[in-house]
């Protein structure tokens, strides 16, 4: 892959990731503070892949002042989806509910009192990772890619621990993430929407078991809702059993040649 290509994926994801910053610095939304994440994790999961064949460039390193913006804004969003879900199963817990309110308003003040600190930080990322990104030899890409899915495949093999599970969701999304950028180069092409599937039910799945703690703590309580909450998380969890079965073979696209017969990539 050439070095211009990395560098015009790289600048035009920076570019988004500072737009949606600078989008909640000015109107405080709470979308953009959600996209402004998922740009981050995107950046991350570039840069990762990056480190894994030039392990002296360091990039990820390099996006430090970066994340711990991420921190800030993820406070922030943690209180909004506490009380988005205490609102869908309408629950008022006064208490509760104010003091969620009052981080979120705070911790949203803050970060957007910083916003001049923010252009600083993003300019002088931007500049040592464009310093440093090396050439990403498409070899490596191939390789990285194989690799990832093997390690996911042998992780989903046996239905793992709860961590384990939600640890490889995240891996699996690092590679969605770079998939647009490096399937020109790839002699694999991917199951775009079983990955999306797979992905999508374990973090459904996982957004079950943060409300089941949520609403099991003692400020929270609801047994009623914990009990439906289970359940709808037992049902997930048998999904993703048979979702994950054959990972690397449901991974790969399968074509047909002029025969119409399967062939596997």
């Amino acid at each position: 892959m050439k070095k211009k290509v990395e560098w015009h994926y790289l600048k035009h994801e920076w570019t988004k990731l500072k737009a949606h910053l600078k989008s909640f610095d000015h109107e405080g939304k709470q979308d953009s503070l959600h996209r402004f994440r998922i740009q981050v994790k995107k950046v991350r999961a570039f840069l990762v892949m990056v480190d894994l064949e030039k392990k002296t460039a360091q990039l990820e390193k390099q996006l430090k002042p970066v994340r711990q913006i991420f921190k800030e804004a993820g406070e922030i969003r943690n209180a909004y989806l506490n009380l988005e879900m205490v609102k869908d199963h309408q629950i008022g817990i006064s208490p509760f509910i104010r003091r969620q309110r009052h981080l979120m308003k705070i911790s949203a003040a803050k970060l957007r009192s910083a916003s001049n600190k923010h252009v600083k930080r993003l300019r002088k990322t931007r500049k040592s990772l464009k310093k440093k990104l090396p050439h990403l030899s498409n070899q490596h890409i191939v390789m990285y890619y194989k690799q990832q899915l093997e390690d996911i495949a042998l992780c989903l093999e046996i239905l793992p621990s709860d961590e384990t599970l939600h640890a490889c969701r995240k891996q699996l999304k690092m590679l969605i993430y770079n998939y647009a950028l490096v399937k020109p180069v790839l002699n694999l092409n991917l199951n775009e929407d079983y990955l999306e599937q797979v992905q999508i039910t374990i973090g459904d799945w996982h957004d079950k078991q943060i409300a089941i703690d949520l609403f099991s703590a003692e400020e929270v309580g609801d047994a009623g809702v914990v009990a439906v909450l289970k359940k709808e998380r037992t049902k997930l969890k048998r999904k993703i059993t048979l979702l994950i079965k054959n990972f690397y073979m449901r991974a790969t696209i399968v074509k047909e040649n002029r025969w119409n017969k399967p062939i596997r990539l």
